[in-house]
């Protein structure tokens, strides 16, 4: 394998450093089927605290109902109503709690919930997660920012290299930058199969995980991130965004696998249920550490032990890419050119 091994120091995008998205997050003003919309006008179609957000595709839009003229608009995402201490909610009901960096759904755990707090007070309130526009933004791989079509947003994150993307859905991803003019685009689709049988009958695959390295460090430079998936939904798990240090070179005999949160129950009769839950990927493989720099990777994995970042064992097999934490590790000073034993520990 040889392959270098780095680890991606995470920049957390905030407020500030999230320019623009194409997903939405506020709520839109009702449509209304005698107004005339014009190109690019956005709209939200309500039901309970649910509100599904279009934009128009044409000006002079008028009489065209959202949901059934695809010609006339397109959807955008579903957003929430922001969290009303006045309301009354139903069990089930999500609403939105969104201020200065902080991007969060709740979901009523009872009926006529009146005037209970969201936060602290998980018999009343339970976090759901991060805002749709902000879920690839997350620590939650698993939590997906979803749009029809496309998903595109701008950052200006200041001085890095790497961009990871992570449980991505779509044909294709995207990243580019102003100033350097780095564009590049790499597909997303897979269909990797033993046999020719399964090549004809095996339908292709459109997710994984990707890595954009190599970006020019422009500290002024604004990043934009682009996941396609014509006619069906785009998602980004996580968009992961730092600065790229390598530690040594990956070597063979690496080896990955998951960490099951699912739980089995089996009754008297040997029934047995199954209730799925996430996984976390693991890793184990050596390093070997270039003559002189022991000092240093002893230095930077100590300085980066219990820190939630990307590790790339090789950006060559995407199942070698885990955002996780650090686990066990070691690192020899050797003649003999042992390498040091590396633990990631992934997470959900």
């Amino acid at each position: 394998m040889s392959a270098d091994f780095r680890m991606i120091r995470p920049v957390a995008i905030t407020d500030v450093r999230l320019l623009s998205s194409t997903v939405p997050e506020a709520m839109e003003a009702e449509y209304a089927s005698g107004t005339a919309y014009a190109l690019g006008a956005k709209i939200g179609v309500t039901a309970g605290t649910a509100q599904l957000v279009y934009q128009s595709l044409q000006a002079g839009n008028t009489g065209h109902a959202p949901a059934s003229s695809p010609t006339w608009w397109k959807p955008l995402g579903t957003v929430y109503a922001p969290y009303s201490g006045g309301a009354t909610y139903p069990m089930g009901a999500i609403v939105s709690n969104i201020g200065s960096d902080v991007h969060e759904l709740y979901e009523s755990q009872i009926a006529g919930n009146l005037g209970q707090p969201l936060a602290g007070n998980p018999t009343k309130w339970l976090r759901r997660s991060a805002t749709n526009k902000w879920n690839m933004f997350d620590k939650a791989i698993n939590s997906q920012t979803i749009a029809p079509n496309s998903v595109t947003v701008v950052i200006r994150p200041g001085l890095v290299n790497t961009i990871t993307l992570l449980n991505v859905e779509g044909a294709q991803a995207t990243v580019s930058q102003t100033i350097s003019g780095y564009s590049v685009t790499k597909s997303l689709v897979r269909h990797e199969v033993l046999s020719w049988y399964d090549f004809y009958y095996e339908e292709p695959i459109r997710s994984g995980d990707v890595v954009f390295d190599g970006i020019p460090p422009y500290a002024a430079a604004d990043i934009t991130v682009t996941v396609d998936n014509a006619g069906l939904d785009a998602a980004i798990g996580g968009c992961f965004v730092g600065k790229s240090r390598t530690i040594g070179l990956t070597q063979w005999e690496l080896t990955a696998g998951v960490l099951s949160y699912s739980t089995t129950t089996t009754d008297t009769f040997g029934n047995t249920t199954m209730v799925k839950r996430a996984n976390a990927k693991r890793m184990n493989f050596d390093v070997l550490i270039p003559d002189g720099f022991e000092s240093e990777a002893f230095r930077l994995l100590t300085e980066y032990t219990d820190v939630e970042m990307v590790f790339i064992a090789s950006s060559d097999y995407s199942m070698t890419i885990a955002y996780g934490y650090l686990g066990q590790w070691e690192v020899p000073i050797s003649i003999s050119g042992r390498p040091a034993p590396i633990e990631v520990r992934g997470l959900i």
